[in-house]
């Protein structure tokens, strides 16, 4: 019965033509069905923004069909739910198909991310798939087939240069036949990372041989997920890559500056400025990292992001500064709050423009969540306390069913508790990753917190109720008082 099932599946999958749609990736996960299945690629790999490719619902039987036009080798994401997996986009491959595996591991009572390895049926075999899932064996043959390897490695040890330098010939051999240009870029950068970690105590001595080696003199790979993680570890604290001399001078131009070429300038007293381009990008690193901390003015920061954004030679450039400066102005106090949509407990659809006039808050639960449970009953009390609010429970249990039993099992009669119509969206959007989490928007559908104080006294000792006392200040029409008179 299943080699029954799973020649059903195989037969299934190879009855689209792909001819139109430029790739085609058809999908088997039986383990998932009548799920959204979303497919996402990173749009840079600084600000860590993502785009979406395309998105259905998976049938009864657990089978989807997604498209997408390739223009480029790049990696992509292939998410349903919590779990998602990696599917590289070869530009010489029009369709893919893939069985995706059920997650074993996935924890219920918890809002952690899974990957799994999905499988491929009939891949070729120069597919960009194929060669990297090959490398990545022989990687993992070279790294702990000996564990003597790994040893040398953190000892720092030169037999483990020699014995890196017999593998990177050897693997010249073996891919040698293969002129795909992102492959050989990304099994270079991988061998870069090795060697970044294997001499990383040994100073800016052989970080410049990194520097010279691997960015100076190369292009920038901005879609090869290799190259951009050792660009990220290589300027993973940008503005101390030099010294603490330099690091001051940063600090200075910045924040006593605020003048940009300044800060260029000072950039370029460290050799790992030199190539402007590569230092361009770093420099929008540096800024983008920097926003948070409290040694920088942040306000300076996001002018000087949208200088480079307005002054760069490279598109690229000009892209990757917009999304950082967009990123971090996402949660702003004053950014306009998107238009999501929910179905409360009695079936009437919600919406956070149908809100508008009073202050909303709301609370993101799963009834598998004890803290969120307890602070239900704390905001019952608020609802009843301040009727200037509107309070919103929203429901991201992994199923509609546990939410909908949830609901018969609990009587909530003071204010709506929802689902949201679009989960995977709103998790995506707020950034969601633990239970409780709370959203505080004005009257006029812009963001007043985020992530908004809890009901109870858990953050810096301080809760909501707080804030709900200040606005109820606000709202109370002020007296007027006479001289000589009794209150």
């Amino acid at each position: 019965m299943l080699m029954r099932s799973f020649f059903i599946i195989i037969t299934y999958l190879f009855i689209f033509s792909p001819s139109i749609f430029g790739t085609v990736v058809n999908v088997s996960a039986p383990a998932y069905k009548n799920q959204v299945i979303i497919w996402k690629k990173k749009i840079d790999y600084i600000s860590n923004q993502y785009e979406m490719i395309d998105k259905k619902r998976l049938d009864s039987n657990g089978f989807a069909t997604l498209n997408f036009q390739a223009k480029q080798i790049e990696l992509s994401e292939i998410h349903i739910g919590r779990t998602h997996a990696m599917l590289y986009l070869d530009t010489a491959r029009d369709q893919y198909n893939i069985y995706f595996p059920k997650d074993t591991l996935l924890e219920k009572a918890s809002f952690k991310k899974s990957q799994i390895q999905i499988l491929f049926i009939d891949l070729e075999y120069d597919d960009i798939n194929n060669l990297i899932l090959d490398f990545n064996l022989q990687l993992d043959y070279f790294l702990y087939g000996d564990t003597t390897k790994l040893i040398r490695m953190a000892k720092h040890n030169k037999k483990f240069q020699d014995s890196l330098n017999e593998f990177k010939i050897s693997l010249t051999k073996r891919y040698e036949n293969y002129p795909i240009k992102f492959l050989h870029n990304y099994i270079r950068y991988e061998i870069a990372l090795l060697e970044q970690l294997a001499h990383q105590s040994k100073g800016e001595y052989y970080k410049n041989y990194l520097y010279e080696t691997y960015l100076k003199k190369n292009e920038i790979n901005y879609k090869n997920d290799s190259y951009m993680q050792f660009f990220n570890i290589f300027y993973s604290d940008v503005f101390s890559i030099g010294n603490v001399t330099f690091n001051e001078k940063v600090k200075f131009s910045i924040n006593n500056y605020g003048d940009l070429n300044k800060l260029i300038e000072v950039t370029k007293e460290s050799r790992f400025f030199s190539n402007s381009k590569v230092s361009e990008l770093a420099l929008i690193k540096g800024l983008y990292d920097s926003y948070s901390s409290n040694e920088y003015n942040s306000t300076i920061i996001l002018e000087f992001l949208s200088k480079i954004s307005n002054s760069t030679n490279w598109k690229t450039h000009k892209l990757i500064a917009q999304n950082c400066i967009s990123e971090l102005k996402k949660f702003s106090l004053g950014t306009r709050c998107p238009n999501f949509i929910f179905i409360d407990n009695f079936k009437n659809e919600i919406s956070i423009n149908k809100l508008k006039g009073k202050y909303t808050y709301i609370n993101f639960f799963a009834s598998w969540n004890n803290i969120s449970l307890h602070e239900m009953e704390i905001i019952k009390q608020f609802s009843k306390k301040y009727d200037f609010i509107n309070f919103l429970s929203v429901n991201l249990d992994f199923n509609i069913n546990d939410f909908q039993e949830f609901i018969e099992n609990n009587e909530f009669k003071t204010w709506p508790i929802c689902y949201p119509k679009d989960k995977e969206e709103l998790i995506s959007f707020w950034e969601l990753d633990h239970l409780p989490t709370h959203l505080l928007i004005d009257p006029d559908g812009l963001i007043s917190q985020f992530p908004a104080l809890p009901p109870t006294n858990s953050y810096n000792n301080n809760s909501i109720d707080e804030t709900f006392f200040n606005i109820q200040k606000k709202l109370s029409p002020k007296k007027s008082y006479q001289i000589g008179s009794k209150y």
